[in-house]
């Protein structure tokens, strides 16, 4: 496990010089990046395992908006899980579109080194909103309760447990192999 760690602070360093390069003047890089979100769904996941440590935990692929970690537990319905994230890169901590359909949301913000410093969770239950498609919304930020967009104000900031999940797994290398790519992704 302590390879996942160490690559997520070389691409930190990595992105950052790509940041660097992309915000520069007659930049021949695009703007934007995708691994902030599989580096989310790695903390995420270690978070749920937590949660639900009897569960098969399932990753979703690109292509599932609802979901990306699906909870099995025997003789109980799925639990979908949608996470969004943003890191310290983002200038206007927007998250992608929150697809309806999902059970529990997971909103993680990260800084410069990929690293949580903000967790929140949302259950579909308590957002009256869940069941329609959201665009333009922001993250909130650790310490301000008025951050973020309105419909993630009673999200339960959940970043203690989280950095007790991963500091746990890191120390002892704890990384149950019960997490499986949907069929979806299988050729």
């Amino acid at each position: 496990m302590e390879d996942h760690f160490s690559a997520i602070r070389q691409y930190a360093e990595a992105y950052e010089r790509l940041e660097h390069l992309q915000r520069a003047q007659n930049a021949l890089l695009p703007i934007g990046d995708q691994k902030t979100g599989v580096i989310a769904e790695f903390y995420a996941r270690i978070y749920a395992q937590t949660q639900f440590p009897a569960s098969e935990l399932i990753f979703g692929t690109p292509s599932e908006h609802i979901w990306d970690i699906k909870v099995r537990t025997a003789g109980q319905p799925d639990h979908l899980i949608q996470v969004k994230c943003v890191s310290a890169h983002s200038r206007t901590s927007r998250v992608s579109q929150i697809h309806p359909g999902w059970h529990e949301l997971y909103l993680l913000r990260l800084n410069n080194q990929f690293w949580p410093i903000g967790f929140w969770t949302m259950k579909a239950a308590d957002a009256v909103w869940s069941t329609t498609k959201l665009g333009g919304s922001t993250m909130p930020r650790p310490g301000l309760t008025a951050s973020g967009s309105a419909v993630f104000s009673s999200a339960k900031d959940q970043l203690e447990h989280m950095l007790a999940a991963v500091t746990a797994r890191r120390a002892n290398n704890s990384f149950k192999p019960n997490l499986l790519r949907s069929s979806k992704s299988v050729a």
